[in-house]
């Protein structure tokens, strides 16, 4: 297939995160908290708090997990392994947070 390579998967993974986070955003301040904008809960309360982006990044993962399986169905392998390789850039990059930054669950 033209779009099984490594490429297309590894910028496919790296963005999709970023785009499941901004839907998980827009869905919080559209139906669970209407009174906050988006751009208040983004900067305030997402990367406002060191201690939240390594929380919240693991948690936009999700959306390389739906993309992988996309390409699963599609038997796009070299696709797939792209996507793993972008979920490898970001699980070093929550380590890299966790260690300088810590965590904060409060």
């Amino acid at each position: 297939m033209r779009f099984d390579q490594f490429r297309i998967g590894l910028v496919a993974g790296l963005i999709a995160p970023l785009l499941g986070l901004f839907l998980y955003s827009v869905l919080t301040v559209t139906v669970f908290h209407p009174q906050l904008e988006l751009g208040f809960f983004l900067r305030g309360m997402v990367f406002g708090i060191k201690g939240n982006i390594a929380p919240v990044l693991s948690l936009s993962l999700l959306a390389d997990v739906v993309l992988f399986f996309a390409f699963d169905q599609q038997r796009m392998l070299k696709a797939m392994r792209g996507v793993i390789g972008a979920m490898l850039v970001y699980g070093a990059v929550i380590v890299l947070l966790l260690l300088l930054w810590g965590r904060d669950f409060t």
